[in-house]
Parts: C-alpha cells; structure tokens; sequence
C-alpha cells in the first residue's frame, strides 16, 4: 500500500491474520518493545536471536512480549488508513507465511471504535511544525505532561503526523488528540518549516501563533479550530481606518456571530496602547496585539506610501475620526497595510484579502455569504 511520496505499508496476510507489517508508517520493532516496558537489554537479546535468522512469530514462545509487541505495531500502523485520501494498492503472492500472526478481524473492529471516538481530526498525511515564533507560551509550557513532550519531539516540520505517531509509538487516536491540544497552546501548527516567505493563497494553513488579548490572556489560533474565522490585521491601535473597520465588525457581529463565523483582530500596537485606543470599543471577540508585526510578517501584510495616501480611504478615516478615538503616536509599522483572512473549520485559508489602501477590507456581505454557504 503506498500512499504519498513513498509513504507506505507492506503487510503479509495468511489466513486472516497478518503475519508482518513493514514500512515507513509502522512502528519499529525495537521501539514498540522499549514503549511497551521491555528492558533496553531484552530488546537487544531480541534483536540478536532476529538477526540470527529466527523467526519473529517463532521466537514467540522464548520471547512472549513479541505478541503485544506485533499487535501493538498493526494497530499503530493501520489505525489512520481509513482517513488516508487514496492510495495504490498492489498485492502479491508470497512464500507461505507463519500461522501466528494478528487477528484481523478485532483490529478492525478496535480500530473503528477509536477513530469513532476520536471524531473530527487532523490529516494524518499533513506534516506539522513548531511555530517559528510560538510567541509568549513559557506558561504554557508549564502545563504540558510527559505525553506532551513525546508529541513534540516526533514532530519535525518534515516528517508527516502519521509518521509521528510512529516514532512516538502511539495509537493515532492518541497522538491526533495531543496534536490538537498542543495546536491550541500554540505549540504546534499545520505549517511545515521552510516554506518560503510571502503572501498566502486559499488552500495554505494558517500560520499558528500566540498572542495577548485585551484581558492580559494568551490566545492562539489553533483554539479555532473547528470553526470558521474572519482574522483581520490592522494597523495600529489608534490608525482611523483600523478602528472604522472594528466599529463596522461589531455592528456586524450578531449576523457573523449567527452565520458561525468569528472575527478576530491582530493589531500591531503593544498591549497597552491597544486598550486605550482600539480597545475602547470594546469587542466580544478576540483582540490581539503584535507590539514587533512578527506575525503582521508571517501573514504577508505589505507596506505601502502609496496604499496609506490612497484617496479612496479617505470617507472611512474621516469616519474613523468621528469615533473620537485618539490617534496619538504611531506606535506601528507607519506604511503598513490591512488584511483579512477567511478560514475554515482545519484553519485552512479560504480567501485571503491583501488591502491595496488603508480601508482596502473584504465585504462584509461575501463573509456572511461563505459563511452560510453549506459543504459541497
């Protein structure tokens, strides 16, 4: 079975059983054993009786934690197949294999059971990352469990999530589920490394990060997963335009509120300029302050002379004026452009909207539109 760039699994079948699992997507013998509590010196013993030409299923008897140690590797490396998007299959006949092996049957019947506990869960073919700038998450560092540390260090930015699972030797289920807990620290995100630098376009992850909010509390995007989102980036926290935008957003925000949608607003201003100005208006959704424009960066929002004289921003300053929110000193990128931003429920990019002026924002009516727009 091979399912993306070399990714695959080779299985010996006989009689109902599978006698052996190979491949890039299972667990290695060696590290299933270690996992499972067997002594690094009985691993070793193991591996010399293999490598004398004994049989895995024959050293069974010798060695009784091979058994566990088999169904523990077919489980791990056939749990995400269900949620592979396609593959190429190919079978062959082989020399006749041990008549031990595992019971197809109960791992499928096992298998079902936790991915439909599991639910909704990432693309186990999607490789992840640590943030490149995770932001302030030193607290929540604090909170993670050992199983915790066991995700990150499997996930590399190159390798896929099922290859993680893996090499951290846990089920999928479980790996999955401290996959998206660490997202919504912001610990980790769908966005590999290495990636070049730019504007995004529809179908690219939506770079994870963490910031404060007007509270003082940390919020990173990953928390939005599993709904959809209107991310917009101002300029800073006393910018005309920006708070124009925001006073459109809240008059809005019971019918995007309704549609399923929430807006959250990244500005780039510190913290304590953002409540005295923009944060006056006090909104009931998320706003963020990025004091140094690191993730205004991430995203790809531009600078413009131009874009800021643009007379076609003119009617929203002025009535960005009226609001009476001091401007005071520019405490931001003075050049720095607007954007917006629609994702979905895999915080995936839907649309992104680079503002050629300083009022340059998507319509309101084509967000609720999406919004409403059902699957398929």
């Amino acid at each position: 079975m091979a399912f993306r760039d070399g990714l695959g699994l080779a299985l010996a079948l006989q009689g109902g059983r599978i006698a052996k699992v190979a491949g890039p997507l299972a667990p290695r013998l060696s590290d299933t054993l270690l996992a499972l509590g067997t002594s690094p010196e009985r691993v070793a013993a193991i591996g010399e009786a293999l490598g004398r030409g004994k049989g895995l299923w024959a050293l069974a008897g010798r060695f009784p934690e091979l058994l566990e140690a088999q169904n523990r590797r077919a489980l791990l490396a056939l749990l995400p197949f269900p949620l592979y998007p396609k593959g190429r299959f190919a079978f062959h006949p082989g020399p006749e294999a041990s008549p031990l092996g595992v019971e197809v049957r109960g791992l499928v019947l096992e298998g079902l059971r936790r991915l439909d506990e599991l639910g909704e869960g990432p693309d186990p073919l999607a490789v992840w990352s640590i943030p490149e700038r995770p932001g302030e998450v030193g607290e929540r560092l604090r909170t993670l469990l050992p199983l915790d540390w066991r995700i990150l260090g499997a996930v590399d930015g190159e390798r896929t999530l099922a290859q993680g699972a893996a090499l951290a030797v846990l089920p999928w289920d479980t790996f999955a589920r401290g996959a998206l807990r660490l997202e919504a620290l912001g610990l980790l995100e769908a966005r590999p490394l290495g990636l070049p630098k730019g504007r995004l376009r529809p179908g690219d992850p939506a770079p994870n990060f963490t910031l404060r909010a007007l509270d003082g509390t940390l919020f990173s995007l990953g928390e939005r997963r599993g709904r959809k989102t209107l991310l917009a980036f101002f300029r800073h926290a006393g910018c005309p335009f920006c708070n124009f935008r925001l006073h459109e957003l809240l008059r809005a925000y019971p019918a995007l509120r309704a549609a399923g949608v929430e807006p959250v607003g990244v500005f780039g201003s510190p913290l304590e300029t953002l409540r005295t100005r923009a944060g006056r208006q006090n909104p009931p959704f998320p706003l963020l302050a990025d004091p140094d424009d690191a993730v205004h960066e991430r995203y790809g929002t531009g600078q413009s002379l131009f874009g800021l004289l643009d007379p076609r921003g003119l009617p929203a300053y002025l009535k960005g004026l009226r609001l009476g929110i001091p401007h005071g000193s520019v405490d931001g990128e003075l050049f720095r452009m607007p954007a917006e931003f629609l994702l979905d429920e895999e915080l995936r990019v839907v649309r992104a909207h680079y503002g050629a002026h300083g009022a340059d924002r998507l319509p309101l009516p084509e967000v609720l539109a999406w919004a409403r727009a059902k699957p398929g």
